[in-house]
């Protein structure tokens, strides 16, 4: 194991001034603004207080025995169902006594709503079309039946069925952000490659290396290790500012410490390939950026996963949407069944990468294939 060629390289890495203001403050800095950015939507238009819903049901509907079993299903929803006889409609609204108002007749139902309660209007409309059409269904049924019209159902002979789907949670802004830009920044760790490129080409320092007689394993574990060392440690502070500061809960703390390891490691495989590749290192960089950039808009890194409507197989190829996914559910879940796949698919990238670096190590230290 070259130990002196990793300690030189990750001292080399360190006392890059830009990379470390890069790596430490700028998320923290991006976190700040998107979470501010998108908070209304993440915070606001998805977070429904519970609210009421007024309803006049007329004279001899059939419906009236079955209103008990809407207002249980309304109550389960945080949605408070009141009847009012003779109120006027316009000023129940105005005065936010409640938020819609549903005027049930005898085979329909009208809503009323005022333009900002348009989400609880939406939430309203989908319980009580949902209950009257299959309480409709079985009123149909029951008369085919008995093959006469039933002007009036007893309660007990209605079945409604009411199933409440489990949903994950859905974390604020800053938890979300919060979270995303720690792995989207540690992804861009690659960079600290940069100043160990620059001084080897300074300093010739790949042919004293093949002078040496060092294996290519050597001197490429020589630089890898010490850039993931490098995106972990600059990556874990800049983890830290943001919890500090802006109170980000990250749920299971050592699972996702696990993931920011493996992350740091496929990072700096990633590009080490990619500064073989290209032997300039604007070219190497510029390049990662962007493919970095398409994984990070395809996995959720710009505009949330949770929302987005971008289709699920191109979803699928960016390994940034399992890492996404699996440490924002360790925040709001506390597990995530994409962490599996998410381990497999950062393994995958380290032993591809890894293989791939090895192997392009004839060109660098200028040996034959």
């Amino acid at each position: 194991m070259p130990f002196i060629l990793i300690k030189n390289n990750l001292k080399l890495m360190l006392r890059s001034k830009w990379i470390l203001v890069m790596m430490t403050l700028l998320p923290v800095i991006t976190i700040l603004l998107l979470s501010n950015a998108f908070k209304e939507m993440m915070d606001t238009a998805y977070k429904i207080e519970p609210f009421e819903v007024g309803y006049h049901l007329s004279e001899g509907s059939a419906y009236t025995d079955i209103i008990p079993q809407l207002a249980q299903i309304c109550k389960e929803n945080n949605v408070t169902l009141q009847e009012y006889k003779d109120a006027d409609t316009t000023a129940l609204l105005q005065s936010k006594m409640v938020a819609v108002f549903v005027e049930v007749t005898d085979n329909s139902y009208v809503i009323y709503q005022s333009n900002d309660k348009k989400t609880e209007a939406a939430i309203t409309e989908s319980i009580f079309s949902t209950f009257f059409y299959q309480v409709n269904d079985t009123m149909t049924g029951m008369s085919n039946q008995a093959q006469n019209g039933l002007a009036k159902l007893p309660s007990s002979d209605v079945e409604v069925i009411h199933e409440v789907l489990a949903t994950d949670p859905v974390p604020s802004s800053t938890d979300y952000y919060g979270i995303i830009y720690i792995v989207y920044f540690a992804w861009c760790g690659m960079i600290s490659l940069t100043a160990v490129i620059s001084s080897e080409r300074k300093s010739a320092i790949s042919k004293r290396m093949r002078i040496s007689h060092m294996s290519k394993s050597s001197y490429y574990i020589g630089k890898l290790i010490p850039c993931a060392m490098a995106t972990l440690l600059e990556t874990c502070v800049a983890w830290l500012l943001s919890v500090l500061l802006l109170d980000i809960h990250w749920g299971n703390i050592l699972a996702s410490f696990g993931i920011l390891i493996l992350t740091s490691i496929a990072a700096s495989a990633f590009g080490m390939v990619l500064f073989q590749l290209f032997k300039n290192a604007a070219i190497s960089i510029v390049t990662g950026f962007i493919l970095i950039w398409i994984a990070g808009f395809l996995g959720g890194s710009f505009q949330t996963y949770i929302y987005a409507n971008t289709p699920q197989r191109l979803v699928h190829l960016s390994p940034l949407y399992y890492i996404n996914r699996t440490v924002v559910e360790f925040s709001t879940k506390g597990y995530s069944d994409y962490a599996g796949k998410c381990i497999l698919y950062l393994v995958s990238i380290i032993v591809i990468c890894g293989i791939a670096g090895i192997l392009m190590m004839d060109r660098e230290m200028g040996e034959s294939a």
